[in-house]
């Protein structure tokens, strides 16, 4: 008797209610498209991809998330399952995927994003890259552990007004606050610093006081009224140990220096003398002033505490 070919087999499964077999089937096709992926032209990735997922959509969840786990490294998976599997509600079987398949585009990232389960979004938040959009829209509906996950994740890209949602969510969270200012202290995050600092010095070289505050805020782990108490206090301090805790250079710090002076009626012996504070004050010594600050604001204290020192 004549063994069935795994082509007669196929179609047979194809039209077939059953699970187990379709299953089976679909493990063997991956193998076979696995076995040699690298040789095969775009149109039989294309055939391969048509068949997967024709059985895929009738497989058990077990069999979909095997086929997930073993196409998310293939650089050339057929990219229509990839999206089937990456829009699975099932986050067992989209999970392999979203976290490693590089055949999903930005479009796709954030559909997924936007409609998906937070278990969906945690594994987003795994990806080894994502896009400032992506992550703008994880920081928008994330959870604590989402949240969580993409803070400690250094290659995720923050724009400006996704620092400022991490901030503002994060306020009350200590844990969270402490693991976002670590990223915003640590080398990885410098490309991110840097263009942080440079909206800062543009703001306050405009004299704009609500952008400067908001941008140093970002920086600096506090909201962005207590920069701005900090801009307008009749003593430099607060503002020095501010910028200095955020790492500011001294340029960007006598933009702000000089922001005061307009508002103050600061004479120029007044900035210099300022300056000198900030290039003599230690950044340890800042940063403890500065997580005092947080604490009180942690404990509902919005008073600035007394910022005074002497160098």
């Amino acid at each position: 008797m004549r063994t069935p070919s795994l082509a007669e087999e196929l179609e047979v499964v194809v039209t077939s209610r059953s699970v187990a077999r379709r299953s089976d089937i679909l493990s063997r096709v991956a193998d076979l498209f696995i076995y040699d992926a690298a040789r095969y032209s775009p149109d039989q990735v294309r055939l391969f991809g048509d068949v997967m997922a024709r059985l895929a959509r009738g497989a058990a969840p077990q069999a979909r998330v095997r086929l997930a786990e073993r196409l998310a490294v293939i650089g050339n998976a057929p990219v229509d399952v990839i999206r089937m599997l990456a829009l699975d509600d099932d986050a067992a079987v989209a999970g392999p995927v979203l976290v490693r398949s590089e055949q999903l585009t930005e479009h796709d990232l954030l559909v997924i994003a936007g409609s998906k389960s937070q278990l969906h979004l945690l594994a987003l938040a795994r990806r080894e890259r994502l896009t400032q959009a992506v992550t703008d829209m994880l920081i928008a509906r994330g959870n604590h552990t989402v949240l969580a996950t993409l803070i400690r994740n250094r290659g995720a890209g923050i724009s400006t007004a996704g620092w400022r949602r991490l901030h503002e969510r994060t306020r009350t969270d200590r844990g969270l606050a402490a693991e976002l200012a670590r990223r915003s202290e640590q080398a990885g995050n410098e490309n991110s610093r840097a263009g942080g600092e440079a909206e800062v010095y543009r703001s306050a070289r405009a004299g704009k006081i609500d952008d400067t505050a908001a941008a140093l805020g970002i920086l600096a782990g506090i909201p962005a009224d207590a920069v701005e108490r900090a801009l307008l206090n009749p003593r430099a301090e607060a503002v020095l140990i501010i910028a200095k805790a955020a790492g500011l250079s001294s340029i960007t710090t006598e933009a702000l220096v000089r922001l005061r002076a307009v508002e103050r009626g600061m004479s120029a012996e007044d900035v210099a003398a300022a300056l000198a504070k900030f290039n003599r004050l230690p950044r340890d010594s800042a940063r403890r002033v500065l997580n005092f600050f947080r604490i009180r604001l942690e404990k509902g204290s919005a008073a600035l505490p007394d910022l005074r020192f002497e160098i």
